[in-house]
């Protein structure tokens, strides 16, 4: 050995009176065969310093424990800690030097690359939560140290995400809590949170309020049912969407009662209320006391009642307007009830064919069928949920029927050669769930008619209703509601796409200027007459080839707005045009104007956003507006009729004068309140979609 190694030697050789760290450093320190390595051990450990005795404590613990793993990652940990003692306080330098350890314990290079990083992302981390970081990554490493040390490095960008100190710590203790059963789990639920605390700001002030509600769920979830909370975590974000703070409320804590039934149960409620709420939000409760019952009876029960809801839901609230698929709903929520307090199972299969069986069967029909199957002669479990279930013969001749009016099914094949003859084409017929207040516009080819009319409590004048009804149905085909590429519609079409072209528009703002110049920017000279003429001819746009009334109604801004007008205008025409065709069904036509006119509200007692439409159902389909209608709204009154008069009077009006028609009352809604029209003609724009893609 040189004199120079010698000399190095005895400048570090370890005095009697170190402490019994310092001596096992220096034990460390000889061991290792390279001068250069103990060289800069020797020089990194002389910084150390300059540091708080119990840093330094720390560092040289901690350096010499990864030291017995890797001399290499010990050396990094040692350059890296003066630095990093800056951020972290004593016990988070171990704990991040002991994650550095166990890193190097499955490959060196993993650890010598997380320390050279260092922690410097971390000062953006409150101090609260840092310490609950560590404790999460440490739980991680046991089972994944990939898992940990993504934890790790994304802790930063979380506290980008979640300013406030106090949520970002209670973030971190539910992972912690998630962590004692999985680190997956735990690792999914931070995973999540950047996205859901996205759709909580859409909250905006109360978006504070719904976080805590949502960590408070998530603490529950963690408690009692481990990595079931990622998964509801993760949910949240779909559940939550387009709900009112309210509702988004309301959802947690009724997912929260659950838990009592297991975290799986609550997961299933959690994601099918979120859909129940958006649907139709005042069944929610009756469907949440609905599941209560249902519960007695186990959680196979209770989990495949909840799976079943958002299709049942769904399937009420597309077939017919919100009221109405509200009263539905709740009655089969309440009716299933009964049956659920006896037998879950066939509570289920009553509440699963209630959807298939609506569309056949009136309400009070299927309350009926649903009551008769308690009777006391279904004793059996087997036999009471085949009859639930519509399985068995028997069961479906008590849905059809039973209760007052006429049902579809006895009267079909005849309605059916009754539009054959006014028609002279084959059509099907499908049913409805209910009687709708105005004739559904149907694609031409099958005709809609309600399972069950019960409207005058006596059969004669509910089969009259139902030949109107036909007869309006029949009236589309005959009337050309679906008449494609004649003259007329393509007049509507460039008359409408006129109107509503936006170069139009501008050209309408600079009216003003016309004669002098085209476009200020360029100086252009104005055209001539016969050039303006010849430029109009080439962008003058034409209705698409085997095009209907559909690619009209899509020229209007709103469109939802345009089809619900639209609707009612033409259901006005094919009256009209049914009274000159057939002077024999003028008789059931004023027994249905009649009723209709009998059972229309009083204007005052609307919302302001429905009166606009209120008055052209009244005017196009009832006869003319009621007293008290022109009493209130005089103005509107002249006008709509106006119009109804110019364009739907005549026996010759085709489905372009309804367009036509439509477009002049368009204008009239939009003069008169448009953000009001807007919001009320929003309810119809899903419904026009689907028209459009039949």
């Amino acid at each position: 050995m040189s004199e120079n190694e010698n000399k190095f030697d005895a400048d570090e050789s370890v005095s009697e009176d170190l402490t019994p760290l310092e001596g096992e450093f220096e034990e460390r320190l000889r061991s290792v065969k390279s001068i250069t390595e103990r060289r800069t051990i020797a020089g990194l450990a002389r910084e150390l310093g300059s540091l708080p005795v119990d840093a330094a404590r720390a560092v040289l613990e901690t350096s010499a424990s990864i030291a017995g793993v890797s001399l290499r990652a010990s050396i990094e940990f040692l350059r890296a800690a003066p630095k990093v003692s800056r951020v972290l306080e004593e016990g988070e330098l171990r704990a991040w030097g002991e994650m550095g350890r166990r890193l190097a314990m499955g490959d060196v290079e993993t650890a010598v690359s997380f320390f050279s990083v260092g922690v410097e992302d971390l000062r953006g981390v409150p101090q609260e939560a840092r310490p609950l970081i560590f404790q999460v990554c440490s739980r991680q490493m046991t089972l994944s140290s990939a898992v940990a040390l993504e934890t790790f490095k994304s802790a930063p960008l979380l506290a980008t995400h979640i300013k406030d100190a106090d949520s970002l710590r209670l973030i971190f203790e539910v992972a912690a809590e998630i962590s004692k059963r999985s680190a997956k789990h735990s690792a999914d639920f931070l995973k999540a949170t950047p996205r859901l605390m996205r759709l909580i700001r859409d909250f905006g002030a109360d978006s504070t309020l719904v976080f805590r509600a949502a960590a408070l769920l998530a603490s529950a979830f963690a408690g009692r049912a481990g990595g079931i909370a990622a998964d509801a975590w993760t949910a949240l974000p779909v559940a939550l969407a387009n709900q009112t703070i309210e509702d988004a409320l309301k959802l947690m804590n009724r997912a929260n009662d659950f838990l009592e039934r297991g975290g799986g149960a609550a997961l299933h409620v959690l994601v099918a209320g979120g859909e129940v709420l958006r649907l139709l939000p005042e069944a929610f409760d009756a469907w949440i006391d609905l599941l209560w019952t249902v519960a007695e009876h186990g959680n196979s029960n209770l989990i495949a009642f909840v799976r079943s809801s958002p299709s049942f839901f769904q399937s009420i609230a597309s077939e017919t307007e919100r009221a109405r698929a509200t009263e539905l709903c709740q009655r089969v929520i309440n009716v299933t009830r009964e049956v659920a307090c006896l037998d879950g199972e066939a509570a289920l299969a009553c509440f699963r064919s209630s959807a298939q069986a609506l569309r056949t069967v009136s309400i009070e029909q299927f309350e009926q069928w649903a009551r008769e199957g308690l009777s006391a002669e279904r004793k059996d479990q087997r036999a009471r949920r085949s009859y639930y279930a519509l399985e068995t013969r028997g069961s479906n001749d008590v849905l059809h029927t039973g209760g007052a009016g006429v049902a579809l099914e006895k009267i079909q094949h005849l309605l059916c050669l009754y539009i054959e003859a006014l028609t002279g084409s084959a059509v099907e017929i499908a049913p409805l769930a209910a009687v709708p207040h105005e004739a559904r516009i149907n694609d031409g080819r099958t005709i809609h008619l309600p399972s069950h009319v019960a409207e005058f409590d006596d059969e004669q004048l509910d089969f009259r209703l139902y030949k109107v009804l036909a007869a309006h149905a029949a009236g589309q085909i005959e009337f050309g509601t679906h008449e494609r590429d004649s003259s007329s519609l393509r007049a509507a079409y460039t008359s409408i796409a006129e109107l509503y072209a936006e170069d139009n528009a501008d050209a309408r703002d600079a009216f003003a200027l016309d004669g002098y110049i085209n476009e200020i920017e360029k100086g252009e000279r104005a055209l001539s007459p016969e050039e303006e003429a010849k430029l109009a001819q080439q962008t003058r746009r034409t209705l698409p080839p085997d095009s209907d009334y559909r690619a009209i109604l899509a020229l209007f801004p709103q469109r939802g707005l345009a089809h619900k007008i639209f609707g009612t205008l033409e259901n006005g025409r094919i009256d009209r045009r049914l009274r000159h065709a057939y002077r024999g069904l003028a008789r059931d036509l004023d027994l249905t104007r009649d009723h209709l006119r009998a059972n229309r509200p009083h204007i005052i007692d609307l919302p302001v956003t429905l009166v606009p439409f209120e008055l052209l159902f009244q005017i196009a389909l009832c006869g003319g507006a009621l007293d008290d209608a022109r009493q209130f709204y005089g103005q509107i009154v002249s006008e709509l009729e106006t119009i109804v008069a110019d364009y739907l009077t005549s026996a010759r009006m085709t489905v372009a004068d309804t367009l036509m028609a439509t477009s002049r009352v368009y204008s009239l809604f939009q003069s008169i309140s448009p953000d009001q029209s807007q919001q009320q003609a929003q309810t119809t724009e899903e419904d026009a979609e689907t028209d459009e893609g039949n």
